[in-house]
């Protein structure tokens, strides 16, 4: 949160304040009603007083709505590899970014021989808490509940051990089961646009 949203945040929280332990006064008949309307009428006659009054309530009214429609707070989601979550400790300080998260989760969807074309998607928020969007194909005969539970797992003590950091959460998409014989087509086709390149 930057200098002027918390400027905004403690006027806010002071004038709100003030209203409302001068309207529990009035209520339990401490200040007279006629107190307020003499101030009121005080201020309005007096030409200096009125312009003095009308800027700082300009001043407020701009800064609320900056505030409430402009908000200023960082936002971490943004799909650049190199936002990322700083650790400090006494020795200085660590930045570990959505890109080394991304590599640490492809290289444990790597270890799975029944996955094929993963795309990963890798979002800090604000409390710096990560979550891993995952979509995956998987080969035909795939028990894939039963895969998705051992990768989330697997993808949370791999990122764990090796930055020490928790993942929120891992979603999983599935977007396609894969049939062998259609493997095994993509692979000739590649092959033979390989062989024709290479002569």
């Amino acid at each position: 949160m930057k200098f002027l949203d918390k400027l905004g945040l403690a006027i806010f929280s002071i004038i709100v304040f003030i209203l409302s332990v001068i309207l529990c006064l009035i209520l339990f008949g401490f200040i007279d009603t006629g107190i307020i309307t003499v101030a009121i009428n005080a201020i309005a006659s007096e030409q200096n007083a009125t312009y003095i009054t009308i800027g700082i309530l300009v001043v407020l009214i701009l800064l609320a709505i900056k505030c409430l429609f402009f908000p200023s707070w960082e936002r971490h989601s943004s799909s650049s590899d190199d936002d990322g979550i700083l650790l400090q400790n006494d020795n200085g300080k660590l930045l570990i970014t959505k890109g080394t998260i991304k590599n640490l989760v492809n290289g444990t969807v790597d270890e799975f021989k029944e996955l094929e074309g993963t795309e990963v998607d890798v979002n800090i928020d604000q409390n710096n808490e990560v979550y891993v969007d995952l979509t995956i194909n998987v080969q035909k005969e795939t028990v894939i509940k039963e895969v998705s539970t051992k990768l989330q797992n697997k993808i949370k003590d791999a990122v764990r051990k090796a930055t020490d950091l928790e993942i929120k959460e891992i979603n999983i998409k599935v977007n396609d089961v894969e049939r062998e014989e259609q493997k095994r087509t993509e692979e000739k086709v590649k092959e033979t646009k390989e062989n024709t390149s290479e002569e």
